[in-house]
C-alpha cells in the first residue's frame, strides 16, 4: 500500500490528498487540441480536488453514516478540511477562505488579507452556473473573474468554484482566476464529470437506501487524484464488519472501453461495468447492479 493511504470503511484504500503548496496567480497553459479542460491538472484544480478529498466529498457512505446534508453542512466540511491545509505563506487555508461572496463585496476579505499580510485569499462558492469569466448565482449579481475560470464549463450546474483573490492598489479585492467542478447538488457535493451522472448517482443512492433496510451498508466512492476525477465509481458492500462485495463502474471517457457491448454491458478486463447514457436510460445498468448484488449476497449465505 502506498505511503499516506488510509483504509476506508468499505475496505478500499484512498491516498491522502496532498497539502496545498502554492497557487499561482497566472492561468495555466490552455488544453491541448482534443483534451478536455477538466483533465488539465492545474494548480487551482488540484487544490480544489485535494480539499474535496480531504473533506470526504467524493465519498457517499451508507445512510447510517451520512444522510443527505444541508448546504451549510457540506460547506462546513470543506472549511474544516481547509484547517488541515497549510499554505506556503504559513497560514492555514481556513484562515484565508470564505464560502460566501458577501465578504468579497463588503471589503472584509480585502481587510483580512491586508491585516494578515497575505498575498492571496480564496473564495469557495456554490454557483448555479459558470461562464468563462464569471460565477453566476441566479438572482444575485455575477462575480467577474479577471483571468478566467478553468474546468469543464459546458457541464450544467451546480458547480463548486474555487477562486484565488488578491488586493489591488486601491485596497479592493479582485478575483484573479478560478476553477469550477460540477457536483451532484447543493446538498451533495459528490463531483460529476457528465450531466447524466447525476441521474445515475440518484439510482445508486436509491439502491443504497434499499440495501440499508436489509442491513447492508453501501458506500459509493470516486477517487480524486492530481489529474482530477477518476473515470470510475467504486461501490463497497458491507454487512456489519464483513465486506461482502466490491463493484467497479467505469464512466464514459476511459480509453479502450466500448460505449456499449452486445448485451448492453460493456465490461472492462477486470469485470467492471462500462456505464453509458444508453444502458442507464433503458434500465440495463440497474439490472446489472441488482444481479451483481444478488450474486454477492448468495456467495455470503444470504
Amino acid at each position: 500500500m502506498q505511503e499516506g493511504a488510509t483504509i476506508m470503511q468499505d475496505g478500499f484504500a484512498r491516498i491522502s490528498a496532498p497539502e496545498f503548496l502554492s497557487i499561482s496567480l497566472d492561468n495555466a497553459l490552455p488544453p491541448l487540441p482534443g483534451e478536455k479542460p477538466e483533465r488539465i491538472a492545474s494548480d487551482l484544480g488540484r487544490g480544489l480536488w485535494s480539499l474535496m478529498a480531504r473533506a470526504g466529498r467524493n465519498v457517499l457512505p451508507g445512510p447510517a453514516h451520512r444522510s443527505e446534508l444541508a448546504l451549510t453542512d457540506e460547506l462546513d466540511a470543506l472549511v474544516e478540511a481547509a484547517g488541515q491545509v497549510v499554505l506556503t505563506s504559513g497560514h492555514r487555508l481556513s484562515e484565508l477562505l470564505w464560502t460566501r461572496s458577501g465578504p468579497y463585496w463588503n471589503g472584509a476579505l480585502a481587510r483580512t488579507l491586508i491585516l494578515q499580510q497575505a498575498r492571496q485569499g480564496f473564495l469557495l462558492l456554490l454557483a448555479q452556473a459558470v461562464a468563462p469569466r464569471a460565477v453566476l448565482f441566479g438572482h444575485a449579481s455575477p462575480l467577474v473573474v479577471e483571468l478566467g475560470i478553468e474546468g469543464d464549463l459546458d457541464l450544467p450546474g451546480p458547480h463548486l468554484v474555487l477562486l484565488v483573490c488578491t488586493v489591488d492598489p486601491t485596497g479592493k479585492a479582485v478575483a484573479r482566476r478560478g476553477y469550477a467542478q460540477a457536483i451532484k447538488s447543493a446538498r451533495c457535493f459528490m463531483p460529476v464529470g457528465a450531466a447524466f451522472e447525476r441521474d445515475a448517482l440518484e439510482a445508486l443512492i436509491a439502491l443504497r437506501d434499499k440495501l440499508d433496510c436489509h442491513g447492508v451498508d453501501c458506500m459509493i466512492m470516486r477517487d480524486l487524484g492530481e489529474d482530477g476525477l477518476a473515470r470510475q465509481w467504486k461501490v463497497g458492500l458491507r454487512r456489519e464488519e464483513t465486506i461482502i462485495g466490491q463493484l467497479r463502474i467505469v464512466l464514459p471517457g476511459d480509453a479502450g472501453i466500448a460505449e456499449d457491448g452486445e448485451m448492453g454491458a460493456a465490461m472492462a478486463e477486470d469485470g467492471a461495468y462500462a456505464l453509458t447514457p444508453a444502458n442507464f436510460e433503458d434500465g440495463r445498468f440497474v439490472a446489472w447492479l441488482e444481479r451483481e448484488i444478488g450474486k454477492n449476497g448468495a456467495a455470503n449465505g444470504e
